[in-house]
């Protein structure tokens, strides 16, 4: 019983001092053709959000973004995102997807998400960002 209750007491004060945020992308509603795309209008916009300053941990979590109206044929399981922002080494860039990526913020800095896609109108499902503060 001891035993259960210190590794109770350490498991709630590791879990009071991390600091994770998540965040919620739509494969339709944050959907963005591409600049090389014969489709005149864009569907969505990207996500929008804010970090502190820190060293992240990010992925995508629950995922279950499709393209073609839910059909996960021909490879249409949207497995990545772009992620944009700050001015670490996100500043230019970087994809998302199931793999943890390390994520740089020298500044409270505003970040992008947004899913590519030839045709945005069919694509269905969200997935949520994983921000896990390290330092």
């Amino acid at each position: 019983m001891k035993t259960k209750l210190h590794a109770l007491f350490l498991l709630g004060f590791l879990s009071f001092g991390s600091q994770a945020e998540s965040f919620t992308i739509n494969a339709k509603a944050h959907c963005i053709y591409p600049p090389l795309s014969n489709v005149a209008l864009q569907a969505g916009t990207a996500l929008q959000f804010q970090l502190a300053p820190g060293t992240y941990t990010m992925s995508l979590l629950s995922n279950n973004m499709s393209c073609m109206n839910g059909s996960l044929a021909n490879g249409c399981n949207i497995s990545t995102i772009y992620l944009q922002g700050g001015l670490g080494n996100g500043r230019w860039g970087l994809t998302l997807s199931t793999t943890p990526i390390t994520v740089n913020v020298p500044t409270v800095s505003k970040f992008m998400a947004y899913v590519t896609d030839d045709n945005c109108v069919d694509n269905t499902g969200q997935a949520t960002i994983q921000a896990d503060k390290i330092q």
